[in-house]
C-alpha cells in the first residue's frame, strides 16, 4: 500500500478503517494458511491420501496384495512349524513356503474369488436371510 498524503481528521479515519480491514483479511488469510499447512502436515492426512493413491493405482493394488499374500503364507508356515527346529525345520518350511507360493500365484484369481466370496455373501444368501 502506498503512502498517501491525508489533510483532515475524517480521510484518517477512514483510512485507519481502511488498514483495519485489510489486517484482519490478512489474518483471516494466513489463519487459513497455517490449518491448510497443519493438515496437510498430518500423519494420519498423509497415510490417508497415500492409500487413496494406492487404491487408484491398480499395479500397486496387485503388488499391495501379492506383499499381503506373502506375510499371509509367512506367518501361516511360521505358526504351523513354530516347534520345528535345526535345518529340518529351516528345509521344511523353506520348501512349504515355495511351494505354497507358486501354487498361490498360479491360482491367485481363484483364491481371490474365494476370499471374496467368502467375505461379502452372494445375492442369493442376502435373499435367504
Amino acid at each position: 500500500m502506498e503512502n498517501q498524503e491525508i489533510s483532515s481528521y475524517p480521510e484518517l479515519v477512514l483510512h485507519i478503517m481502511h488498514l483495519k480491514q485489510e489486517k484482519f483479511r490478512q489474518e483471516e488469510e494466513i489463519k487459513y494458511t497455517i490449518r491448510e499447512l497443519i493438515f496437510l502436515l498430518n500423519p494420519v492426512s498423509m497415510l490417508k491420501k497415500g492409500i487413496r493413491e494406492i487404491a487408484m493405482d491398480s499395479e500397486a493394488k496387485f503388488d499391495l496384495a501379492k506383499v499381503s499374500m506373502d506375510l499371509a503364507i509367512t506367518m501361516l508356515i511360521n505358526g504351523l512349524m513354530r516347534n520345528t527346529g535345526g535345518l529340518k525345520g529351516l528345509l521344511g518350511k523353506l520348501l512349504i513356503g515355495k511351494f505354497s507360493s507358486s501354487f498361490l500365484y498360479n491360482n491367485i484369481s481363484k483364491v481371490v474369488a474365494g476370499i471374496r466370496n467368502r467375505i461379502r455373501p452372494t445375492p442369493h444368501e442376502i435373499h435367504q436371510q
